[in-house]
């Protein structure tokens, strides 16, 4: 497999919205991580407002509440920071970092000050500032413009622990260094911007209580075997069971009990927003999937990243257009499902607009919860193959070059031994970014000035963790 891409939103339509971006910007990172970090900052510094508000190209806003409000979208739609963090993990480029933080912090601070109700809780606007448009968690509403501040959504508290968290860890980086190497070049970057002088340390105290208050609230919310939303107005918990009321789990804000009542719902999800079922929306597939992987459940995990893949590829292997005239290789929106076969299965097949960039999806799901490449550090990988029962056809070799990683570029092959285990084999160039990004570019990875190789064996879903500095495993 070579790892291509194709970054587009909406042709037809094009806007900025910082779901969307965040996810496509991680995809595109497996194969070009400066530019994808370019376009993610970019993001962030060109917008005319801390929420990051939805735009069309002509400068209007696409999403106001009928109230008035200016609407972004919230922490818990595509997970932004979560992706940001992915892709800092794996390049380490901490002028980037530096440059992205405050931009990302101020985001942040601006749910907390303007999406709080009286007793401290967070709400949307309406629903479209959650992404889940119209959802039926949040009541009747006419449009997705509809008031639900009355709404106190369980995904939402728990993203801020999960996002605060992920601050707190960058502000400790950023603390912890006496200099950036260029740090004049970066100062001046900095000035220009008109940026204030932040005390990082101060930040990454902060920030860890804000991620400890939002657990708390998070685990309340659990109510009879359920993390439920709750309505402040009527003073009720929602009956409604909704694949993102699993978002808890995947954003580290569930306890371990929680977790164990939780395992039957990993494997088997319920529907999202009642009329959806959970592997349509790309945003929901990346929670479901992250939550049994954060369960440590590797295999489930695989099962449900290798059907939304598998819809993908067909789709895009296609010779023909699909029921709604849609071109072959042209990502949609969302999946819509079928009834298949005598017994009535159930299947998935494209639906939605066309054209959007997240179906691109796919490249992140085979990365991380099939091959199972995980970002430690820059010069550091966890590798966890996790091939779902289709793929595992003895002697099958599956093979993905080239993976820029820092200062490095990877080609990963895995082989399947049996039912029970894997070979990998995986050869590591090492590179400064310059030279990395040029060898994904001419795909010169079998060229390298210096190549280091590495061959294990181990059971599905078995992890190890490598210094590709030394290409040595370290633990396992």
């Amino acid at each position: 497999m070579k790892i291509g891409y194709l970054f587009c939103m909406q042709i037809q339509a094009p806007r900025t919205v910082l779901a969307e971006a965040a996810m496509d910007t991680l995809f595109l990172s497996y194969a070009d991580p400066k530019l994808a970090a370019e376009v993610i900052l970019g993001h962030f510094a060109s917008s005319p407002h801390p929420q990051l508000p939805c735009m069309r190209e002509d400068g209007s806003y696409n999403m106001v509440a009928d109230d008035g409000q200016i609407c972004g979208t919230a922490s818990e739609w595509g997970f932004p920071l979560w992706c940001c963090d992915q892709l800092f993990r794996r390049t380490g480029d901490l002028h980037w970092l530096r440059r992205l933080y405050p931009r990302a912090a101020a985001y942040l601070r601006w749910w907390l000050d303007h999406r709080r109700d009286t007793e401290g809780w967070l709400v949307y606007a309406c629903s479209w500032e959650s992404g889940q448009d119209v959802s039926s968690r949040f009541g009747p509403q006419q449009t997705g413009g509809t008031i639900i501040q009355h709404v106190r959504p369980v995904d939402l508290q728990a993203s801020m622990v999960q996002a605060a968290e992920i601050l707190s860890h960058w502000a400790t980086l950023l603390a912890n260094l006496s200099a950036l190497p260029d740090e004049e070049a970066l100062a001046e970057t900095i000035a220009a911007e008109d940026e204030p002088v932040i005390d990082f340390s101060t930040e990454a105290q902060w920030w860890a209580e804000v991620a400890h208050d939002f657990t708390i609230k998070t685990r309340l919310m659990w109510r009879d075997g359920w993390f439920r939303d709750y309505d402040s107005v009527v003073g009720e918990w929602s009956t409604q069971q909704d694949a993102m009321h699993l978002a808890p789990v995947f954003c580290g804000a569930a306890g371990w009990g929680h977790i164990e009542r939780l395992r039957p719902f990993l494997a088997q999800p319920p529907m999202h927003s009642s009329g959806w079922a959970p592997l349509s929306w790309p945003p929901v597939v990346m929670t479901l999937v992250g939550a049994a992987s954060a369960a440590q459940l590797p295999l489930d995990a695989a099962e449900l990243a290798y059907r939304f893949i598998d819809v993908s590829y067909r789709s895009t292997d296609s010779r023909n257009l699909d029921e709604q005239g849609g071109l072959p290789g042209v990502t949609r929106e969302y999946r819509q499902t079928v009834t298949i076969g005598k017994w009535g299965a159930t299947d998935y097949v494209n639906a939605g607009i066309e054209g959007y960039g997240w179906g691109a999806l796919s490249v992140h799901l085979l990365m991380r919860y099939l091959l199972g490449l995980r970002e430690e550090e820059a010069d550091k990988i966890t590798i966890a193959p996790a091939l779902p029962q289709a793929l595992r056809r003895a002697g099958a070799t599956y093979r993905v070059e080239p993976v820029p990683w820092g200062d490095y570029v990877l080609a990963i092959e895995c082989t399947v031994r049996d039912a029970k285990g894997y070979t990998v084999r995986m050869r590591c160039a090492r590179r400064g970014m310059k030279q990395a990004t040029k060898a994904v570019e001419h795909e010169e990875l079998r060229q390298p000035e210096r190549e280091e190789t590495g061959e294990w064996q181990g059971t599905w879903g078995e992890k190890r963790t490598l210094l590709l500095t030394q290409l040595m495993a370290i633990s396992s």
